[in-house]
């Protein structure tokens, strides 16, 4: 693995000679000395399938193949998952493309207008070398999610009953200041067998086997128990957990919830839940008065994936909700992308307006976390800060590493 920018391996695709000599200039200011050059896309797929390359420097323009289709091809082939996209063209198109190129499975370092400079491919490079030490941690879970299909109904019911499945909790923290206002509680499942699988498998598979009330009780319980701890500890942080919209639908859901936070002696308005944009499509009227009553018990309400689907400005109308979280999608890289910084900045004013809490999840940038802080986010959320965590590795972060990031983030 790579642990310096000297180790790089980059490709120059450019149909311009000055161009190319430009941009090997600003690599070679950066230590990087093992450079390839091809003048358009054709020479680049040879170069690429003989050749381990890091990164691909991509100019738009280039005449018998040109970038956008060489993307297309480096991302089919699989022959390089890192790109950078360079273009004199208009900034929209180059964000678009972008776009395209994360859509097919690439990792995009950044999309920068000519003419290049250090600092953008020093910026660009830099997330590449910590991507790499977080592909590699993520390999053996992504090889585990590979074979999930052999897990069975029966499987999950025995998880439920046996207490395999568990919580991570992924800090929350306020853009002033960098303080934890809370944690989000995300499930996981401890296969004896196979090993960790993913809540994309088995969340839909306890929707469609009528398992989710009974997986909804069991976490929320176990999250329960978790906050009373805390608070047992002098911590007072918000605890915020999906709900499934099967879940939502339940009538009785309401009831149980308020229930179980007076067993558990945990106030409501310390608990958020986050619902997505399928929640209100299905028993819109049953959804809407279980969140009603839950907002009338002092209960937060979330919309979560705000910027993807249904999940919109209609459901901000619906929706007795007191917090917006900003989707990843819209966050990520917004520091790169002047058109995804116009949509950004229009969901915070809107949601500014209503009165919402606005928390911007997937942030793994510094840079994005900075414009999200000039925009007015309130919270964010996100690997730039803190992966999920156990209660124990909770502690250690309150502890100990938050102090450390917002020394980083300054």
């Amino acid at each position: 693995m790579q642990t310096s920018l000297a180790d790089l391996r980059i490709l120059i695709a450019d149909d311009s000679g000055a161009q190319r000599q430009f941009a090997q200039m600003h690599c070679n200011n950066l230590g990087i000395e093992h450079i390839y050059f091809a003048a358009n896309g054709v020479e680049s797929l040879h170069i690429l399938q003989n050749n381990p390359i890091d990164a691909v420097l991509i100019d738009l323009e280039m005449p018998v193949m040109d970038g956008v289709e060489l993307i297309h091809s480096i991302a089919q082939h699989k022959l390089s998952p890192h790109i950078i996209i360079v273009s004199a063209k208009d900034p929209i198109l180059i964000a678009s493309v972008g776009t395209m190129a994360e859509a097919e499975g690439l990792r995009v370092l950044g999309t920068f207008k000519k003419p290049l400079q250090t600092e953008m491919l020093q910026c660009s490079f830099l997330h590449l070398l910590a991507g790499l030490h977080t592909e590699n941690n993520d390999h053996l879970v992504a090889r585990a999610h590979a074979e999930q299909v052999a897990v069975t109904g029966l499987e999950l019911s025995h998880a439920i009953n046996n207490k395999e499945l568990f919580l991570a909790y992924q800090p929350k923290l306020s853009v002033q200041g960098l303080l934890l206002c809370g944690v989000e509680a995300l499930a996981r499942w401890q296969h004896p067998d196979k090993g960790l699988i993913a809540p994309v498998v088995f969340i839909p598979m306890a929707e469609r086997l009528g398992l989710i009330t009974s997986l909804t009780q069991n976490l929320f319980i176990m999250a329960l128990e978790e906050k009373r701890k805390w608070q047992r500890r002098g911590f007072h942080f918000h605890l915020a957990f999906n709900l499934s919209p099967y879940s939502v639908s339940d009538e009785g859901l309401a009831d149980w919830i308020v229930a179980m936070t007076k067993q558990y002696e945990v106030p409501p308005h310390e608990i958020t839940f986050e619902i997505t944009e399928n929640a209100l499509l299905n028993e819109l009227a049953c959804a809407i008065r279980t969140l009603a009553r839950l907002r009338l018990k002092g209960f937060n309400i979330a919309i979560d994936d705000y910027g993807t689907g249904f999940a919109n400005a209609q459901q901000l109308s619906r929706v007795p909700a007191t917090e917006l979280k900003l989707d990843r999608s819209l966050v990520h890289n917004v520091s790169q992308r002047p058109q995804q910084l116009t949509i950004l900045a229009s969901s915070i004013e809107l949601g500014k307006k209503l009165n919402l809490t606005l928390v911007a999840e997937g942030v793994e940038q510094r840079e994005d976390y900075k414009i999200l802080a000039d925009l007015g986010v309130d919270q964010v959320q996100g690997y730039y800060f803190s992966r999920p965590l156990s209660p124990d590795d909770l502690f250690y972060f309150v502890k100990t590493r938050l102090s450390e990031i917002r020394r980083a983030a300054q």
